[in-house]
């Protein structure tokens, strides 16, 4: 459904309202930190964003508009990551320092790490004794010690 009216975002709201209209916006990792800006719906509704300047937008979040009843609700981009795990935890805490230290977004699961797909921190990566896996996931990267989120 487009509108051809401009449709504002204003903020968050806590609890998913029962009655509405949602328009569902797909966002990579990157894009869930930009809360201000045009944007395209899935189904190419142009929305603008202007949220307060603190936080990230989640996937599941529900953002009201300048028009009652509707809203928009964010869903994560299934993303290319390369998945890295061991059998060493040694090793696997050796790898998410190197990455750190390359100021690479790490999501840090039970046994697995996981970063963005690129091609020289997965040669860097086959050097280290651990298992390299290309895989598809929506990405959830730890906020950093100095995050402002």
């Amino acid at each position: 459904m487009r509108m051809n009216k401009q449709i504002v975002v204003t903020d968050w709201i806590k609890e998913k309202p029962k009655l509405g209209l949602f328009l569902k916006l797909t966002l990579s990792s990157d894009e869930r930190r930009i809360l201000r800006g045009k944007r395209l719906t899935d189904c190419d509704q142009e929305i603008i964003l202007q949220l307060p300047r603190n936080g990230k937008l989640n996937d599941g979040d529900i953002l009201s508009t300048n028009e009652s009843n509707f809203y928009v609700e964010i869903i994560a981009k299934t993303e290319d990551l390369i998945e890295i795990s061991s059998n060493s935890k040694i090793e696997l805490i050796k790898t998410a320092y190197h990455l750190g230290n390359r100021h690479v977004e790490v999501e840090i699961e039970e046994g697995i790490l996981l970063t963005k797909s690129d091609y020289v921190i997965k040669n860097m990566l086959l050097n280290f004794k651990v298992n390299v896996k290309n895989t598809k996931k929506k990405f959830f990267p730890e906020r950093g010690a100095h995050s402002h989120e």
